[in-house]
């Protein structure tokens, strides 16, 4: 159908799908694929580095106990929502994605193309204009009309669209306006996009949130008019927006989107980011199924009692109108008459005057799109709305107050000029445009010596407070720390204190300063870190040092963010030490960064405190930065001690990832850090930390709260022993796979692994027949002997098409990213599959080796 595929707007994102291909993900399901499914022997999984699967890497039971073990996953967001359409979802046509933060992330990138625009709602959800800019997409707005409860108009969207159109944003329930939208308005919207050509995002976070007159109807109903995509969440019908789990869902019965390619862009760039945490996606099932009617029935009083006391209380403020009494979602739209007030200039002068004088925090119309309007939320508690609105009665007096977003700091340009690095003012402004962005704004202007409690009525996260606490069936699948009620609410931009004091302090081992909180940022995973990392550095003309063999997402990040990459290399005659004099040859002025990794991922070496002290002095002569990548931290079983590369932060400024998913063996829980080590401050006056790592965090998903609730627990309760018992498996491991290398003479391993889960293996093909490089070595040997192992090779010759599209070959092409006609190996599996497994690799050898 390519010729009805070309008629509409959206169309195959050749870039993710080849960075998708990059990925350790993405080349294993490759091999997966390869796999002979007739063939009677098991599967032995030695490419992934994945050990949670197999019994003896079981985690702590501390860490267990902090999370409940959900144990089944399905098809029920997909049943779930196939209530009243007239075809059906299947499981395929669902997306999960860390909150629908991350699902409009996902669309954006993936409709974004040169020239490409999108037609976005005014009022609307700022998130989508942040990840709009930040994916270069032009945004045209279409208004819905006050006076029209708050429809659409139609007229605007066929006026404004034109062959670069790719997408027009709905979003039902309304936020911020609290509209409903009819079927006959639906209806419209779709044979509209129909006529145009375009598809509908369909945003429905509030999914079900409706106590009006207006019958709630879902947009995928239409799915057979014009393509449709959706993005929800369990965050708002559930009141868990802490808890980090949204989707997109496909409806699209005609096959549009399948056929135009976006569906495989979709799957690319979802293979390219980070996912909400496993154990909470296999809790979904129970979640939908047990919940009870009564429970939702019960929210939704409360939401139509809030709404009906919100509604008559701003009718007695004369200088507040409200044209439509809410009827869905927890907001309400209020237009403000600003020349009723005095010294009031506008909506932000207001809410920032009330904050300071009532303690009452209300969003300005300005963040949603409409200047002198006010967004205000209703999901709070009716006591606290009504005292809130009362306050909010008093006329404000006082002249307009000195604010800053960022407040007075230092810049110190003089060193600052000498470093290689500097704050990324795209993200800056990108975060002031965000909810969260104007909200912190106007929290720091709350009047902290007053004695009136703060009323949020601008975040629109009632998990807050007891009265919207979440159901018990969904706590039953969940934790221990979930059942507190305290932690299903959003967290803040950078993470709850307590998970990054505990952090500090478990990194403040051995270390001759300490790390503060404030030093410590969570992510989703360390490959949200990788993310973050390499968008932040990114500017015109920047590069940075890569490792081969390496971590293949460093590699795709810095393409898709248009960051040149220059690779030093790592010597496996010395032990996988880093090329220093590579690195001092590769480095130049716009050079803004190296990245190293220790333990090593995929060489399995562990640097010496010496070779790092030598590393710290050639980034300090250079000039840059340190990203140090410890995902592996302290997993050290040979004779070097495992030296984490912060102790060096007097030297040079290092920005650390980590997570927990190594040395807990809990990758699938999607909870990591970035933590910057610089007591020099040299990072804080480049502004590479205030401005842009949090400003790209502000437009960022972030890691369930309620896991962030539990790190202290788990850091600090965690027994030796259980460290212990991973190393003492991990060095048997190690020893059995490098002994039984030895015995293929095929196969050449330079160096016994000390740390990490892998070992790189050199493939001799000169004593092989019929296999012509190491792709080739582990596709056979997964049809043949159902092994998975990784190939070295993955990297810049699965990214050449990406680098050709960004024009980003330069000097490196040609050049490997991993390391061709070698192997990575995993030996963190159970011992007698490890044995089985390098077994069979032996027969495949011997069954391809050369007649002599």
């Amino acid at each position: 159908m390519e010729s009805g595929a070309k008629r509409w707007g959206c169309q195959r994102k050749q870039e993710l799908n080849a960075a998708s291909a990059t990925t350790v993900r993405g080349c294993l399901n490759l091999i997966r694929n390869n796999v002979n499914k007739d063939s009677s022997s098991s599967v032995v999984p030695l490419g992934s580095g994945d050990p949670s699967h197999f019994p003896s890497f079981r985690t702590t039971s501390v860490a267990e106990d902090a999370i409940v073990d959900a144990l089944r996953s399905g098809r029920a967001i997909a049943d779930y929502l196939n209530r009243d359409l007239p075809y059906k979802l299947s499981a395929d046509d669902v997306y999960l994605t860390v909150g629908c933060g991350q699902a409009i992330e996902v669309v954006t990138a993936v409709l974004s193309r040169p020239g490409a625009n999108i037609l976005l709602p005014r009022p609307g959800f700022p998130h989508y204009e942040a990840r709009c800019a930040y994916n270069r997409i032009e945004i045209r707005y279409y208004d819905l009309l006050p006076d029209k409860g708050w429809e659409v108009d139609l007229d605007a969207i066929q006026t404004r669209a034109d062959q670069n159109t790719v997408a027009v944003v709905i979003i039902n329930p309304g936020n911020p306006c609290g509209n409903v939208f009819s079927y006959e308005q639906l209806d419209k919207v779709a044979e509209t996009a129909r006529k145009i050509g375009i598809l509908v995002i369909a945003d429905e976070a509030y999914d079900g949130t409706v106590f009006g007159s207006t019958r709630y109807v879902p947009m995928r109903g239409f799915g057979s008019t014009v393509p449709v995509l959706t993005l929800g969440s369990i965050s708002k019908r559930w009141i868990v927006p802490g808890w980090r789990l949204g989707w997109i869902v496909t409806s699209d019965p005609n096959g549009i989107l399948q056929n135009s390619g976006l569906i495989d862009s979709i799957t690319g760039y979802l293979n390219i980011s980070s996912d909400p945490a496993t154990f909470i996606q296999a809790a979904i099932p129970q979640i939908l199924e047990n919940t009870k009617e009564e429970f939702f029935s019960n929210i939704i009083c409360l939401l139509r009692e809030c709404a009906d006391i919100c509604y008559k209380r701003i009718e007695e403020i004369p200088f507040l109108t409200c044209p439509k009494k809410p009827e869905g979602s927890m907001f309400v739209m209020v237009k403000l008459n600003v020349s009723m007030l005095e010294d009031i200039d506008d909506d932000m002068d207001f809410c920032l005057k009330l904050a300071k004088e009532e303690s009452v925090v209300i969003l300005p119309g300005r963040a949603v799109g409409l200047k002198n309007w006010l967004r205000i939320t209703f999901a709070v508690e009716s006591s606290l709305l009504r005292e809130g609105l009362a306050r909010e009665l008093l006329k404000p007096q006082c002249s307009t107050p000195e604010y800053s977003a960022t407040g007075k700091r230092e810049k110190m340009e003089i060193e600052a000029k000498t470093w290689g690095f500097r704050g990324k003012q795209e993200l800056s402004a990108a975060s002031a445009t965000t909810v969260r962005g104007c909200l912190h704004l106007i929290r720091s202007n709350v009047n902290k010596d007053s004695s009136s409690s703060v009323v949020p009525l601008g975040s629109g996260d009632p998990s807050h407070f007891p009265t919207f606490r979440i159901t018990p069936a969904a706590e039953d699948a969940i934790a221990d720390a979930v059942r507190s009620g305290k932690h299903n609410c959003y967290a803040p931009t950078v993470g709850i204190l307590p998970a990054k004091r505990a952090i500090a302090d478990y990194l403040n081992r051995d270390i001759p300063y300490k790390l503060c909180p404030d030093d410590v940022y969570l992510t989703i995973g360390s490959k949200q870190g990788i993310e973050i990392v390499t968008a932040v550095l990114s500017r015109p003309g920047a590069n940075i040092l890569l490792p081969p063999p390496g971590f293949p997402y460093y590699e795709l990040w810095c393409a898709y963010n248009n960051l040149e990459m220059r690779h030093y290399d790592l010597l496996p005659e010395k032990g996988w030490e880093v090329d220093l004099d590579a690195v001092e040859t590769l480095a130049n002025t716009n050079t803004v960064a190296m990245v190293i990794i220790n333990p090593g991922n995929p060489c399995g070496n562990v640097f010496s405190y010496e070779h790092l002290n030598k590393v710290a002095e050639t980034a300090r002569k250079l000039g840059i930065l340190i990203i140090s990548d410890e995902v592996y931290d302290s997993i050290a079983f040979g004779s070097t001690r495992y030296v984490p590369m912060r102790v060096f932060g007097s030297t040079a400024p290092v920005l650390t990832l980590g997570s927990l998913s190594k040395r807990w063996i809990v990758p699938g829980w999607r909870l990591g850090w970035l933590v910057t080590s610089d007591p020099n401050g040299i990072l804080q006056n480049s502004g590479v930390v205030i401005d842009s790592i949090i400003g790209y965090l502000n437009i960022s998903s972030d890691p369930a709260t309620f896991i962030q609730a539990a790190i202290p627990q788990i850091l600090e309760n965690t027994k030796e022993e259980f460290f212990s018992k991973i190393m003492c498996l991990l060095r048997e491991g190690a020893d059995t796979c490098y002994n039984r290398i030895q015995e293929m003479p095929c196969l050449t391993c330079p160096n016994k692994p000390e740390g990490s889960m892998f070992v790189m293996v050199k493939l001799n093909l000169s004593m092989l027949e019929d296999i012509n490089d190491d792709m080739e070595f582990c596709l056979k040997l997964a049809k043949e002997e159902s092994v998975i192992i990784l190939p070295g090779k993955i990297g810049i010759s699965l990214l050449f098409p990406l680098l050709r599209l960004r024009k980003q070959r330069n000097d490196y092409a040609g050049r490997a990213v991993g390391m061709k006609n070698w192997l990575r190996i995993t030996f963190a599996v159970e011992s007698c599959l490890l044995q089985d497994g390098l077994a069979r690799v032996k027969a495949f050898c011997q069954r391809h080796a050369k007649k002599q």
